[in-house]
């Protein structure tokens, strides 16, 4: 009960470790420096919004820009309905003028012959060009006689009907032929005189005036542009630039860096809390980089030492994914002949895993009997199913040599296959003798005993190398580590090592290693 009581103290505070330890880790996988995901097409290219969506820069100057542009036609509209009219009124004016003259002309020659009066309104038409005064027309009501200009050919009832009423209207416009016409009049007792003019060609003018001023105001609208645009540059897009240029290399781990001050308020706020944001991300990724060292001390404490492992002949490397691992390796000497050696892999990786690991460590120092590896095996997964979390669950080989009578005896909870490469080159296959380790607490494992000779070689290894992944997605496998085991011969222990590193680190080629390695050789 003793053993019992001092086993789930130091547990407890290994759990409590690892919570820490977890706290601290998980508050930085959660900083910028963790991946982000990615946008549609978010190359961190535009001003930071890729794909389909515009930059701030350029929402802001369609908006401007579209508001210029109805306020541009809407000013063009109005200045050509107003100088239309301007125009209109004008020439209705000259037009009243003229009638005048006209009538004053008529006036004086009315008392002679009724041909006299056609022929003046002939002559005066005639001296109006159609290129200077498009439909140029005039016609004299005397008593009860209508009289016509006859030069243009444009004498009829219509015409005549049409520039009586155009003379009634308020605008004073009619149309004839399907042509609008402004007529100007003046009267006198019994004598009326009618002078018109087609439209047209002052619609024409008033639309040659518009396009002018619509080209001088689109001139005038790319300069404002070009000067909102660079007012935005200075203003905002740069600023905007060089934070986002900061948080993404905060991102990237350069941690404490603070963004350049803005000139507006808004900005200057953002870049004060981006800087505090930096600064507290760097205080928790130095308070996580002291944490996981200490985490990594403990881990190296709880392995035997090089000199321990160089003394017994085996050769071991160790390379967890992240900065601790969830792999374990002991080795106990029994006397000069026998040592045992242990190799376990927790599920996972990282700070969890670790914490497991150790757990793994107390629990052999307590149960784990080299002389009996199958009933070793029977106590720590009793043990290691009640102090782990729910779904955590580990692998273990343990083996028991004994070199002088040349005998190996060994039991495997679930672990990765491990080798025996004979002095003649062949290679054998340690396999399973039983279930993970956390599944089920009456498991029970065979033991599994071997002869040996002297000279041969016992490779034992974590799944972490059966299971490197190509940047396709394959996994290596146990066939290309059983391939490269044979062709190593009666290699050194650490040349055998290296080759597996070595097999692994080519078939990752350039990607990172997602499972923690372990390695241990053994010459018989």
């Amino acid at each position: 009960m003793r053993r019992d009581s001092i086993l789930r103290t130091i547990v407890s505070c290994q759990n409590q470790v690892a919570l820490d330890v977890e706290r601290t880790t998980a508050k930085h996988e959660h900083s910028p420096r963790a991946p982000r995901p990615s946008r549609p097409g978010h190359s961190e290219a535009g001003v930071y919004s890729p794909g389909w969506r515009l930059s701030l820069r350029t929402k802001l100057l369609v908006a401007v820009n579209a508001v210029l542009l109805i306020g541009l036609a809407a000013l063009l509209v109005w200045d050509f309905q107003r100088g239309l009219a301007e125009r209109l009124h004008n020439k209705h004016v000259a037009m009243a003028e003229e009638a005048a003259l006209v009538l004053s002309a008529i006036e004086s020659i009315r008392h002679q012959e009724l041909n006299a009066v056609q022929a003046y309104l002939d002559k005066a038409c005639i001296q109006m060009q159609d290129a200077a005064s498009p439909g140029h027309h005039i016609a004299a009501q005397v008593e009860d006689l209508l009289l016509q200009a006859r030069s243009h050919h444009r004498a009829s009832p219509d015409f005549a009907l049409a520039m009586r009423q155009a003379s009634t209207m308020p605008d004073y416009q009619a149309n004839v032929g399907g042509h609008a016409i402004i007529v100007g009049s003046q009267r006198t007792d019994g004598l009326v005189v009618y002078v018109s003019e087609f439209t047209r060609n002052i619609r024409e003018a008033a639309r040659a005036q518009m396009r002018s001023r619509a080209g001088a105001i689109a001139l005038v609208g790319l300069a404002l542009t070009g000067i909102v645009n660079l007012v935005l540059v200075r203003l905002v897009t740069q600023p905007i630039r060089r934070m986002v240029e900061t948080v993404q290399r905060i991102g990237a781990g350069e941690l404490g860096i603070e963004p350049r001050r803005s000139t507006t308020t808004e900005l200057d706020d953002l870049a004060t809390e981006i800087g505090a944001m930096s600064r507290s991300l760097a205080k928790a990724d130095q308070h996580r980089a002291f944490q996981m060292a200490k985490a990594r001390r403990i881990q190296r404490h709880l392995m035997p030492s090089p000199d321990q492992l160089y003394s017994v002949g085996i050769h071991h490397t160790h390379l967890p994914a992240d900065d601790v691992g969830g792999d374990f390796f002991d080795v106990q000497v029994i006397d000069d002949d026998r040592l045992a050696i242990y190799l376990g892999d927790v599920s996972g990786h990282g700070v969890p895993a670790s914490m497991s690991a150790s757990m793994l460590k107390i629990l052999i120092d307590v149960d784990g009997d080299p002389l009996q590896p199958s009933q070793a095996l029977q106590k720590i997964n009793r043990r290691f199913q009640t102090v782990t979390f729910d779904g955590h669950f580990a692998t273990m080989f343990m083996c028991m040599i004994d070199r002088r009578e040349c005998r190996l005896a060994y039991a495997s909870a679930g672990h990765e296959t491990a080798y025996l490469i004979r002095r003649s080159g062949r290679l054998e296959e340690l396999n399973s003798t039983g279930m993970l380790l956390g599944v089920d607490p009456n498991a029970s494992y065979e033991l599994t005993r071997l002869k040996v000779t002297p000279g041969d070689t016992i490779v034992l290894l974590t799944d972490g190398v059966v299971e490197t992944m190509s940047p396709n997605g394959d996994l290596l496998g146990r066939d290309a580590v059983a391939k490269a085991l044979a062709e190593c011969g009666n290699e050194s222990p650490r040349n055998i090592a290296d080759q597996l590193l070595r097999l692994a680190d080519r078939y990752r080629a350039g990607e990172p290693q997602l499972d923690d390695i372990t390695v241990a050789v053994l010459r018989v």
